[in-house]
């Protein structure tokens, strides 16, 4: 049993009785179609009529689909767009509400819907009173996934919640290869975000994440967060905003940045500094690892701020920049967190920052790892490098992922 993060490990019995109910769902699955002359016009009325294991694929259609609401309670759906381009959604004119039966994003995967694949799509248009109308939404739903989707100018683009009480709620989602930009809302500056995340795990790998137009890039309030291998810029406050919920309490509630190539805003209105981890109203307990890294911003405020006195950042590999200022600030602590607990190593930092001799290198590491939600060891080099806007296989082991 792994008991300091509220995940207990599945007995085998179970496991092997899960596998067995999977193997006999897929064996029994439909494939539903979507579009012109085929047997269902709207995606609603087919994932209303799937069942669990069952593929619904989603034709192009010229104009599009519009005013689009899918609530998912089926499990082990995969909902795939077709077609060279990612198939178009446009929510605009349709009030996202969360109310009822009303989905409060395009896609809205509910707690009973494990195992979910979205895939194929581009999403645009979700707006609500609440300003929080969402391109996807994952409403406590384990082993969610997200790929390949292009989602812009909602008021949230992907939004992810997990249930107070439920420590894997929410577990295991993945979001992969997306494009995810420009969403947020005037209306309520600040409080929309590109992704704002919660429950008990999540990943983002190889996606393009940019231009948040209040909010942040990236928000988390899961117990373990990993950012993998994504380029994330602009944007109006901070590139990625760690911070505390319930799932944040128990030990453990990391977070990992491998492999990212991160870069500011140089217009950006609202908070400056590249990475918050720490706690708004609760407690957050864990760690930061910063790994392989490129970070460039232009602005004096601290690459990471910390606000947690339980939190510790450890940063190896990165490349960090900033040609712009003559005493800008590497790490800064508020709130009873500790500059002791800043440790690192081999980074290649521009010498205008303050000197930290024992962060710096002249070598990578090779060595470097994380320590997930459960608090098991992983291999934390960056596998990838960003090259000519492409993610192509690395050599080992660099500074930063450019």
């Amino acid at each position: 049993m792994i008991e300091n993060a509220g995940h207990p490990t599945m007995p085998l019995s179970v496991s092997k009785a899960m596998v067995a109910l999977l193997a006999l769902l897929l064996a029994q699955s439909n494939l539903l179609s979507v579009g012109e002359h085929k047997p269902f016009s709207r995606i609603e009325d087919a994932v209303a009529a799937a069942k669990p294991g069952d593929t619904i694929e989603v034709w192009p259609r010229p104009e599009g689909y519009s005013r689009t609401a899918v609530r998912i309670t089926t499990s082990h759906l995969t909902i795939h767009g077709l077609g060279k381009k990612r198939v178009a959604i446009d929510g605009e004119g349709f009030e996202y509400s969360g109310v009822g039966a009303t989905p409060r994003a395009i896609f809205q995967i509910d707690p009973e819907a494990e195992g979910v694949t979205i895939t194929g799509f581009e999403l645009r248009g979700a707006h609500n009173q609440s300003h929080n109308g969402a391109g996807i939404r994952i409403n406590a739903a384990r082993n969610a996934t997200v790929e390949n989707c292009d989602i812009h100018h909602n008021d949230m683009g992907i939004m992810s919640n997990g249930k107070d009480g439920d420590s894997r709620a929410a577990e295991h989602q993945e979001i992969t290869l997306c494009r995810i930009h420009e969403n947020g809302s005037a209306a309520e500056p600040g409080q929309n975000h590109n992704l704002y995340l919660g429950g008990a795990s999540v990943t983002l790998f190889a996606s393009e994440i940019y231009g948040a137009l209040t909010g942040h890039n990236v928000k988390s309030r899961a117990h373990f967060t990993l950012i993998r291998s994504c380029h994330i810029y602009g944007g109006d406050n901070r590139a990625i905003d760690l911070v505390d919920s319930w799932y944040t309490e128990g030990p453990n509630s990391n977070a990992a940045l491998i492999g990212n190539v991160i870069g500011m805003n140089p217009d950006a209105a609202g908070n400056r500094n590249v990475v918050h981890f720490g706690q708004e109203h609760g407690k957050r307990n864990g760690s930061l690892f910063l790994l392989n890294n490129t970070i460039a911003t232009p602005f004096a405020s601290p690459i990471v701020l910390m606000d947690t006195p339980q939190g510790q950042v450890f940063a190896f590999n990165n490349d960090i920049k900033n040609d712009a200022q003559k005493n800008p600030v590497l790490f800064e602590v508020v709130g009873g967190a500790r500059l002791t607990a800043f440790s690192g190593g081999a980074n290649r930092i521009t010498p205008n920052y303050r000197p930290y001799p024992a962060l710096l290198g002249k070598t990578p590491d090779p060595r470097v790892r994380y320590i997930d939600g459960e608090g098991v060891s992983r291999d934390g080099r960056s596998m990838l490098k960003y090259r000519d806007g492409l993610w192509v296989a690395a050599e080992q082991p660099m500074f930063g992922a450019q």
